[in-house]
C-alpha cells in the first residue's frame, strides 16, 4: 500500500492520481471504472466515493481556502469519512469523524499512510511515525535529566537543563554533518573516546565544548581537532561540574546513535520542555501540531496572502512586489514557549514565498529574514529551545553548511527572543511593531481563584486603570496589552485560549474594555480539542480568536468544526451579532419570576442534618408542626435530607416556649447582632426566622444554583408546598410544568453554559444573566400542552428510578435510554418553538438563540 501511494507521488493529473490512491487502498476495480465512465474530474467539482471519501480537484495554492469554502457549505454534509483536496503537487486531507486535518506533498503522502487506515477498516493509530520518533529521543532525555539529578544533588538544575540543551544542539548539527571533519559521528567520537565507567566524560563534553568555540584546538587532545569551531559565543556557562555515571554515559551514547535525520528539532524541543518545565501553564501545553497553528495563522494573514497570490500569479512585476512585501511581515508570539507558532509561521511563509517565487520565474529562493520573528518567553530553558528551534529550520531551509551555520548562529544570541514576563515588558520593546506586524501563541492561563501572588500582581500592572478584573483569567492580560499594541502600532492578532473569555461574566468584564481600543472580533474558532502533548491523546478545549482594528473592514469569519460562515459581526460569545449580554431584573421572554431561595443568616443554628431532627424531636414531639424539609443545590442533586426550623411571625410566640427553640433562637440572636452589617442586626429581632420566608401554594420548581458541567442537562425538578428552598438554589413558586420543559432542555443548558459561564468544572447558574436573558419565543396555548406532556415522561421515568439521586440519574454517559429519551423527545418539543427545520449542531442552536436575543431586545 505504501509502495502504491509512492508511486503517485509525481502524478500531477487529477483524476490519475486518485484513480491510483483508490487502488493502493483496494477499492473495487468496478467502483474506479464506474467512477471514470461517470465522474468530472474538473476543477471545483466534487467525486464521491460512498461513505468512504469526497475527493476535490484544485487549481489554488492554498488547500485550506478550498477547504473552508467547504466548511462554508457544511463539509458534513457530504455524509463520508474523508475530504481530500488537491491540486498538483498537494494534498489536504479532513477526517470528519475526528476532525484531524493532514497535510502533504503528493511526494510526502506514502509516510502518512496510516492516516487513510479507516478506508480499510482500521483505525488510525494515535501517534504518528515521525511523532513517536521523536517520542523515544524525548525519553532517553527524561532519563537523562533524571538520572543526572539523582547523581548530582548539589549541581543547579539549571546547569542539568543547560547540559540538555547542548546536547540537542550537538546530537542535531552532527546530524547535518557540521559537527566534525570527515565521515566520523558523534556517537563513534563518544564511545571511542571515553571510558565505560563515565567518570571522564564530563571532561569529554567539556573538550567537545570548548572545540566548537575555539578556533585554536592546539591545546586539545589530537582527537579534538576534527571537530568544527562553530563560534566563540557557543556554551559560556561552565557546567563540568556535572559528574557522570555508567548509566548516564550510556543514555548519552544512546541519544547520539539515534537516526536523527527522522527526529523534528520542533516536535523533540516541545517534548523536552515539558520535560524541564512539565508545569506549563499555556492552555495548550508544549507540543503543537502544524494543522492547529494554522487554525490561527491561516484566517489571521495567510490566507489573505495566498488570496493576493492567485490573483497575480502571473503577473511577474506583482509576485515580486508581494515578496518584497511578505518578507517585511513581522511575526510575533508573546507567550512563545518553545517557538512551535514562530517556526510553523516561518516555514508557511516561505512554503508560499517558494510558490510566488516559482510563478515569478525567480531562480533565487527567496527567504523570511529570521529577525523577522519575535518572541517573548519567562522561562530561560524555554527560550533557549526556541532559539534553537529557529536556528534548525533555517538550517532546514538553506542548503546545510559550516558556513551556513556561522552565518546564522547569530540567531542564538539575538534579541528578538527575549527571557522577560511578557505582562511587564513593553511589547514594543521587543517587536517594533508595523502595520503587518501579527501577534500570535497561547497565553498563560490561570482563573481567578489559582492565580499566585505574583500572576495577581501581573494582573493589577496590566489593568492598571481599570476597574472590575480581578475576576479575570490571567490570559486576559494578553487580550489587553495586544489590543493596546495593535491600537498604536497596526497589525492584528490572535491567541488560543480556554473559551472562558467567551463565557460568562468574562465577556462583560473583559471585550467592553478592548472595544475601547477600536478593535474588533474579525475570525474566531468556536469550541473544539487542541490535543495538548504528542506522547498521548490528550486534549483541552479551547477557542481560536482573532482582532483586528476596526479600520480593517474584511469580511469576519465564524468557524466551527465543520461550517465556516462570514457574519457581519462576531460577538465575544463566538456567535453572529454584537450584542453583549447583560443581567436583567425580569424575564426578557414571557417567563416566570425567578428568584433565589430563602437565605437563612444563622449561622447554621435553625439547620439541622437528620439525625439531630429525630434527635430533637424525641425530646419535644412539640416542635415537629415548626420543621420542614429544607433543600440547595447539593441536597436536591445528591439527596441529602436536611430540615430547618420554618417559624412563620404568627407563631413565632408559641414557638419560642419550646426551650430547643428559644436556645437556637437567642444564638441567631446573638450572631446578627455581632455582625456590623445594619440589615443584619435589624434581623436580631426575629432570630427565629429566616432573612426571606418565601414559600409556595402548589410546588416549587428547583434549579440548582451550581450543576456539573459533565451533565448534558441541568437536573432540574418539582419539590411541594412543605419544602423550603434555600439561597443556594433558585426556585420559581407556583410554577406551571411547562416551565420544566424550558428550564431542562438543552436550548436553555447551552444558553447558560454560553453567558453564565462556570465555576472550575461546573456550570454556574444565574437568574439574572441566563434566565432572565433566556431568549424564548412566545407560543400557543397547544404548544404549551405538548411540552407538558413531554414533562409529565421525563418525570414518570424519573420516578421509575427512584433509588437514584438527581446526580447519579444525570451522571455522563451512564443516562438510563429511558430518561435519555425523554429528554430528547422534549428537546424536540423545545426546539420546534424556535423553528420547524431541525438543528444540526449545538453551534447551530446558540446562533439562533443569539440572533433571538438580539430581535427580542431591539
Amino acid at each position: 500500500m505504501q509502495q502504491d501511494i509512492r508511486a503517485i507521488g509525481s502524478v500531477s493529473d487529477s483524476a490519475e492520481f486518485f484513480e491510483g490512491f483508490l487502488r493502493a487502498f483496494d477499492i473495487p476495480v468496478s467502483t474506479i471504472d464506474r467512477l471514470k465512465s461517470t465522474s468530472s474530474y474538473d476543477v471545483n467539482v466534487g467525486v464521491r466515493i460512498g461513505q468512504q471519501i469526497f475527493y476535490l480537484a484544485s487549481e489554488g495554492s492554498n488547500l485550506y481556502s478550498d477547504l473552508n469554502i467547504l466548511k462554508k457549505n457544511n463539509i458534513s454534509s457530504l455524509k463520508t469519512r474523508f475530504a481530500m483536496i488537491a491540486n498538483a503537487t498537494e494534498v489536504l486531507v479532513f477526517d470528519l469523524r475526528t476532525e484531524e486535518t493532514l497535510f502533504s506533498t503528493k511526494e510526502d503522502l506514502y509516510s502518512h499512510v496510516d492516516f487513510f487506515f479507516p478506508l480499510r477498516g482500521r483505525e488510525k493509530p494515535v501517534v504518528e511515525e515521525n511523532v513517536a520518533v521523536n517520542i523515544k529521543v524525548s525519553e532517553k532525555f527524561a532519563q537523562l535529566y533524571n538520572e543526572c539529578r539523582l547523581n548530582n544533588t548539589q549541581t543547579a538544575l539549571t546547569d542539568i537543563s543547560e547540559l540538555i540543551c547542548r546536547t540537542l544542539f550537538c546530537c542535531v548539527i552532527d546530524s547535518m554533518g557540521l559537527l566534525m571533519t570527515g565521515d566520523s559521528s558523534l556517537y563513534v567520537f563518544a564511545q571511542k573516546y571515553t571510558d565505560e565507567s563515565g567518570r571522564d566524560f564530563s571532561d569529554f563534553m567539556a573538550s567537545l565544548y570548548w572545540a566548537m568555540k575555539q578556533p585554536d584546538h592546539s591545546n586539545l587532545p589530537t582527537h579534538f581537532r576534527q571537530v568544527n569551531y562553530i563560534d566563540s559565543r557557543l556554551f559560556d556557562k561552565d557546567i563540568s561540574n556535572i559528574s557522570f555515571t555508567k548509566n548516564m554515559r550510556s543514555l548519552m551514547l544512546e541519544i547520539m546513535s539515534f537516526d536523527w535525520s527522522n527526529v523534528d528539532p520542533e516536535i523533540l524541543g516541545s517534548l523536552i520542555q515539558s520535560i524541564i518545565v512539565p508545569d506549563d501553564e499555556s492552555i495548550t501545553g508544549n507540543f503543537t501540531a502544524t494543522t492547529n497553528v494554522q487554525k490561527v495563522i491561516g484566517p489571521l494573514f495567510l490566507n489573505a496572502l495566498y488570496s493576493e497570490y492567485e490573483g497575480c500569479k502571473n503577473e511577474r512585476a506583482a509576485c515580486i512586489a508581494l515578496i518584497e512585501r511578505i518578507r517585511k511581515i513581522c511575526v510575533f508570539d508573546t507567550s512563545c514557549g518553545c517557538g512551535n507558532f514562530l517556526l510553523v509561521s516561518y516555514k508557511e511563509l516561505n512554503l508560499l514565498l517558494s510558490k510566488i517565487a516559482s510563478s515569478a520565474g525567480s531562480t533565487d529562493m527567496p527567504l523570511m529574514p529570521i529577525t523577522n520573528f519575535y518572541g517573548i518567553e519567562s522561562n530561560p530553558f524555554s527560550c533557549a529551545i526556541a532559539r534553537m528551534g529557529l536556528l534548525f529550520v533555517v538550517l532546514q531551509s538553506k542548503e546545510a553548511s559550516l558556513s551556513t551555520i556561522k552565518t546564522n548562529i547569530d540567531i542564538l544570541f539575538s534579541n528578538s527572543i527575549v527571557t522577560a514576563n511578557p505582562t511587564r515588558i513593553p511589547w514594543d520593546s521587543v517587536c517594533p511593531g508595523t502595520s503587518e506586524t501579527y501577534i500570535i501563541g497561547n497565553p498563560s492561563y490561570k482563573g481567578a481563584r489559582k492565580r499566585n501572588d505574583e500572576q495577581n500582581a501581573d494582573m493589577d500592572y496590566v489593568f492598571s486603570g481599570h476597574s472590575n478584573y480581578k475576576n479575570l483569567d490571567y490570559a486576559a492580560c494578553w487580550f489587553l496589552l495586544a489590543a493596546k499594541y495593535i491600537h498604536t502600532h497596526g497589525g492584528a492578532y490572535a491567541f488560543v485560549t480556554t473559551n472562558s473569555l467567551t463565557q460568562g461574566e468574562q465577556v462583560s468584564l473583559l471585550w467592553p474594555k478592548l472595544f475601547k481600543y477600536g478593535v474588533h472580533i474579525r475570525f474566531g474558532h468556536k469550541a473544539f480539542k487542541w490535543r495538548n502533548d504528542a506522547r498521548n491523546t490528550t486534549a483541552v478545549t479551547v477557542v481560536i480568536i482573532g482582532v483586528v482594528n476596526n479600520s480593517d473592514t474584511r469580511r469576519c469569519e465564524l468557524y466551527s468544526q465543520t461550517v465556516m460562515t462570514e457574519p457581519v459581526q462576531i460577538s465575544p460569545y463566538l456567535s453572529p451579532g454584537s450584542t453583549l449580554v447583560q443581567k436583567r431584573k425580569r424575564p426578557i421572554s414571557s417567563l416566570p419570576y425567578m428568584i433565589k431561595g430563602n437565605m437563612p443568616y444563622d449561622g447554621g443554628y435553625l439547620l439541622m442534618d437528620v439525625t439531630t431532627k429525630n434527635h430533637i424531636v424525641e425530646q419535644d414531639r412539640r416542635v415537629l408542626q415548626y420543621m420542614r424539609r429544607i433543600v440547595g443545590s447539593d441536597e436536591f442533586i445528591n439527596g441529602i435530607e436536611r430540615w430547618c426550623f420554618w417559624i412563620t411571625d404568627d407563631k413565632a410566640d408559641a414557638a419560642l416556649e419550646i426551650p430547643i427553640i428559644k436556645e437556637r433562637a437567642d444564638l441567631v440572636r446573638d450572631l446578627r447582632l455581632g455582625k456590623a452589617d445594619k440589615s443584619a442586626q435589624r434581623l436580631a429581632a426575629y432570630p427565629y426566622r429566616f432573612r426571606e420566608m418565601h414559600e409556595t401554594t402548589t410546588n416549587s420548581l428547583v434549579i440548582p444554583s451550581v450543576s456539573s458541567e459533565n451533565r448534558e442537562y441541568v437536573p432540574v425538578g418539582f419539590v411541594d408546598k412543605k419544602t423550603v428552598v434555600t439561597n443556594l438554589a433558585f426556585v420559581i413558586y407556583d410554577c406551571d410544568p411547562w416551565i420544566f420543559g424550558v428550564v431542562s432542555s438543552k436550548m436553555h443548558n447551552l444558553w447558560i453554559k454560553a453567558v453564565c459561564g462556570g465555576l472550575e468544572t461546573r456550570i454556574r447558574y444565574s437568574s439574572e444573566l441566563g434566565y432572565n436573558t433566556f431568549p424564548f419565543p412566545a407560543i400557543t396555548d397547544e404548544q404549551k400542552k405538548d411540552i407538558r406532556n413531554c414533562v409529565n415522561q421525563v418525570i414518570a421515568v424519573r420516578e421509575e428510578e427512584f433509588d437514584k439521586t438527581y446526580a447519579q440519574m444525570y451522571k455522563k454517559d451512564e443516562m438510563s435510554d429511558d430518561l435519555r429519551f425523554a429528554h430528547s423527545m422534549l428537546d424536540l418539543q423545545i426546539e420546534r418553538c424556535y423553528r420547524d427545520e431541525p438543528f444540526v449542531s449545538d453551534d447551530e442552536r446558540l446562533d439562533c438563540l443569539f440572533e433571538l436575543y438580539e430581535k427580542i431586545g431591539e
